[in-house]
């Protein structure tokens, strides 16, 4: 048999597998979103708060043994590009969910412990964003975030610790991007800086894990942590990236620019350890809109932190 001939085969394997770990996993949702007709019946009798509680008590007690079939970075990208959706025979309740990483972008609670000590190198990231993306009053803002993610309650500077002005916000950390967006609108407050607004916020901070996941960084957030990679390489590995690196040797054989910032900055999945992934679902029940996010861990797998939209 030639090595052509073997190499088709072994792609040909490859597919066959790929396919099959989807069909089982799309299985799976499908049971959990639909679970024959009760969720949806359920759904349809009851309305707002009563209806989330009842599909999150369901997604609660179904998706655990779902995620358990994830057993790789492989696994887990496959997983989080299928459609989960789901509709009543008679389309007056429907049902769009996604599952997402939240370890795309980096954690801005690292950039100081709870004594607002900076936490290196992930504190000298900021000072990176303001060399990129230029504000009037960068160490305003530093002091902002600083003194919302310590917990005592002495200012850095005047006007400078949030829970003075925002009654619900509790320092130890900055918990969603409404609390992110509280502490823009201070720092507004206090400088009249626009600037602030044209930073893609989104594309390079969040609050969740200690490490990037490589898998869905965005190009971002990886050009500031290495400035040195060039655009095509970073492209490849974000944008155009066509399935998982599963290890850090797997990346650095693509972009060996990565080699001194990925301990500190990136992983990739490894099963076993504590990963992060987040759910939102959208719901339409006669016309009415209504939907939830919640938040489960693959290592333990269990939820925490249903938050009502």
């Amino acid at each position: 048999m030639s090595c052509e001939s073997k190499a088709m085969k072994r792609s040909g394997a490859v597919l066959l597998m790929t396919l099959l770990l989807i069909a089982i996993m799309s299985g799976g949702i499908a049971l959990v979103l639909a679970q024959s007709n009760h969720l949806l019946t359920l759904s349809q009798h009851s309305r707002g708060d009563a209806q989330i509680t009842k599909i999150a008590s369901d997604l609660k007690r179904l998706l655990p043994n779902l995620l358990s079939k994830i057993e790789s970075a492989r696994d887990l990208d496959y997983f989080l590009m299928l459609p989960l959706s789901s509709h009543s025979s008679d389309n007056r309740f429907s049902l769009e969910a996604s599952l997402h990483s939240p370890l795309g972008v980096f954690n801005i609670n690292n950039i100081c412990d709870a004594e607002g000590k900076p936490k290196e190198p992930h504190s000298s990231l900021l000072s990176a964003i303001f060399t990129r993306y230029p504000i009037a009053a960068p160490d305003t803002f530093i002091n902002i975030l600083f003194d919302t993610i310590d917990t005592d309650l002495t200012e850095r500077q005047e006007g400078s610790e949030i829970v003075t002005f925002f009654s619900d916000f509790h320092n130890g950390s900055i918990e969603n991007r409404t609390q992110f967006e509280q502490i823009i609108s201070r720092y507004l407050a206090i400088t009249k800086d626009p600037q602030i607004l044209e930073i893609p916020w989104e594309k390079l901070i969040g609050f969740e894990g200690d490490k990037i996941d490589i898998n869905y960084a965005s190009p971002e957030i990886v050009s500031i942590i290495a400035p040195n990679i060039d655009s095509a390489t970073l492209r490849q590995i974000t944008d155009l990236r066509t399935e998982p690196f599963e290890s850090k040797e797997k990346l650095l054989s693509v972009a060996p620019e990565l080699s001194s910032v990925y301990d500190p900055y990136f992983l990739v999945y490894t099963p076993g350890k504590s990963y992060p992934l987040i759910g939102e679902v959208a719901m339409q029940t006669d016309g009415e809109s209504n939907g939830f996010r919640f938040h489960i861990d693959l290592q333990n797998r269990t939820f925490s932190r249903l938050e009502i939209q």
